[in-house]
């Protein structure tokens, strides 16, 4: 049996880069912390190894775990699902068969070629640590998602339940402290080639993300570490740690903390209970990389494919050495995001629950990317105060008619495929309504201009009525029932918009300036923009 036939039957592929299982990201567990990483290129004498095997107990604090190394460029040790972690752990301990790991020795460093997953799950065990232990609270400097810990208490869980703590073990004096794990010695003496090994071996036969693969061959440019940088909310592997500028070195974390802040607080929770939920849906996973990734592209006007392109080739990007590259597009991600929402004096405070979730509770990528281009474009064209004056219709007209912002994209394609007709329907419905508040009057003119909006509505409709007798409501039918509350959300006081509490500030009825008091009943809520214009007007 070949060692991948071998991890199909435990329900992992080889390396764990990848699953046989139907997963989602937000449920794979986090072992990134388990295993550091160093630069493969820096050079190093190196002794001959010739052992055959690392035991089990080896990967305790101590000379073999110590010299444990995965490439700086490796992506994170995040791809298996709590069920395949356990499994993992199971088999080793019943004696059966694994693939063994591929190592590369450089100086004192043991770098890891195939096989971190398996590594990292062993570590997981004996350290206690499935992504919220001691070693990844160090790692993540104790900024840990909420979703991360519930994985790493359902793994444990599931350990304990059929093999029992490492702790046990090594008390007991059992003999799986004898056991090991096989090892190939790659025999290259050069970094390019183990890196060539590397990347050849974590990509031949494995499913690995498309975006993950652009972002490891452009491993140092502005793009992948400013992506990587707000995926992890400045926590993690310092991606940042080789730039040049102290400055930016600096910054880079910080800027990264407060963009994850902007798009994943509060922590969404399933099923959905309330319609304070963040921007961007879970912060957690290739989701919340998908998402960096393209905002990254967006707010700086890179011309590159956005993340929903899995073929062709992305230009060569140059590596950001400075960091300053990677600083200026932070600082454009950042300003853009708290355009949309946030409680800075710019903040149009766009509820996300109207403009970027469907129905269900499910959120939608593409119709923040789209909000967010639309907003720009009319900072940009200084119509921001047109919409402004619109903004109730145009709100109610989304309430009635939610396919207007999330479009079938099966219809109109994803990604910035769909952009400029997004845009055009959202200007043509501001237009409309700047002329006629009617809003259902503009509805007809909108789905027969654009005669997908009407099909994709009946289709919706149709969809919705859809369930199954005598079972219980599913996570999304019970979201979906919160989501029929949107229309009752308090709006603002001035432009007639949904408030949302990560975009509203406290405004004077009878203004400050004419003498208005600072008393509750003088007090109301607004958004930031509507606020500021109103100031300035």
């Amino acid at each position: 049996m070949t060692a991948r036939e071998i991890e199909s039957t435990l329900g992992c592929v080889q390396d764990g880069e990848g699953s046989t299982m139907a997963n989602t990201s937000k449920y794979q567990v986090n072992l990134d912390a388990l295993i550091p990483r160093a630069d493969l290129f820096e050079r190093a004498d190196s002794v001959v190894a010739d052992t055959s095997a690392i035991r089990v107990s080896d990967l305790e604090p101590g000379v073999v775990y110590d010299m444990l190394r995965k490439p700086d460029f490796q992506r994170e040790t995040n791809s298996w699902s709590p069920k395949q972690v356990a499994r993992l752990i199971e088999t080793f301990s019943k004696a059966d068969i694994i693939p063994s790991v591929i190592l590369w020795q450089s100086g004192n460093k043991i770098f890891i070629v195939d096989g971190a997953h398996r590594l990292s799950a062993l570590v997981a065990w004996i350290r206690d640590d499935y992504g919220n232990g001691k070693l990844s609270a160090d790692f993540f400097s104790g900024k840990i998602p909420d979703q991360q810990k519930h994985l790493d208490e359902e793994t444990r869980t599931l350990v304990n339940n059929t093999v029992g703590p490492w702790i046990a073990h090594k008390k007991g004096g059992s003999m799986l402290n004898m056991k090991d794990v096989q090892i190939q010695w790659l025999k290259s003496p050069k970094a390019e080639q183990a890196a060539a090994a590397f990347i050849r071996i974590n990509e031949g036969g494995t499913v690995i993300d498309p975006l993950e693969a652009r972002i490891l061959r452009a491993k140092r440019s502005a793009l992948s570490i400013a992506t990587r940088i707000i995926s992890r909310g400045g926590t993690g592997h310092e991606y940042w740690n080789h730039f040049t500028d102290e400055n930016a070195k600096e910054r880079a974390p910080k800027l990264g903390a407060e963009i994850y802040k902007l798009l994943f607080s509060p922590t969404l929770e399933t099923p959905i209970k309330t319609m304070d939920v963040p921007m961007a849906g879970f912060g957690y996973g290739v989701g919340a990389l998908r998402v960096a990734f393209d905002l990254v592209g967006l707010a700086n006007d890179l011309d590159v494919p956005d993340s929903s392109r899995s073929k062709g080739k992305d230009k060569d990007l140059a590596d950001d050495l400075t960091g300053k590259d990677t600083i200026t597009y932070l600082l454009k991600v950042r300003r853009s995001l708290q355009l949309v929402l946030s409680n800075e004096k710019l903040s149009l405070g766009l509820h996300p629950a109207l403009y970027f979730y469907s129905g269900g509770g499910a959120f939608q990528p593409a119709a923040l990317h789209n909000a967010v281009a639309w907003l720009l474009s009319l900072e940009k064209r200084n119509k921001i105060k047109k919409f402004l004056r619109v903004r109730r219709p145009f709100e109610n007209l989304l309430l009635a008619h939610p396919v207007i912002t999330k479009p079938a994209t099966h219809k109109l394609g994803s990604g910035d495929r769909t952009r400029s007709k997004m845009l055009a329907l959202f200007e043509r419905a501001v237009d409309l309504l700047t002329d006629d508040r009617d809003q259902e009057l503009a509805w007809k003119k909108l789905s027969k201009q654009f005669q997908y909006l009407a099909i994709d509505e009946a289709e919706e409709k149709a969809e919705s009525k859809k369930g199954s007798r005598g079972k219980s409501f599913s996570s999304g039918a019970k979201s979906a029932a919160t989501f029929v509350e949107l229309s009752s959300v308090s709006r603002c006081a001035l432009c007639g918009g949904l408030l949302h509490k990560n975009g509203k500030v406290v405004d004077h009825k009878d203004p400050k300036a004419s003498g208005g008091s600072s008393a509750s009943v003088n007090a109301r809520w607004v958004h930031p923009a509507c606020n500021s214009n109103r100031q300035t007007s």
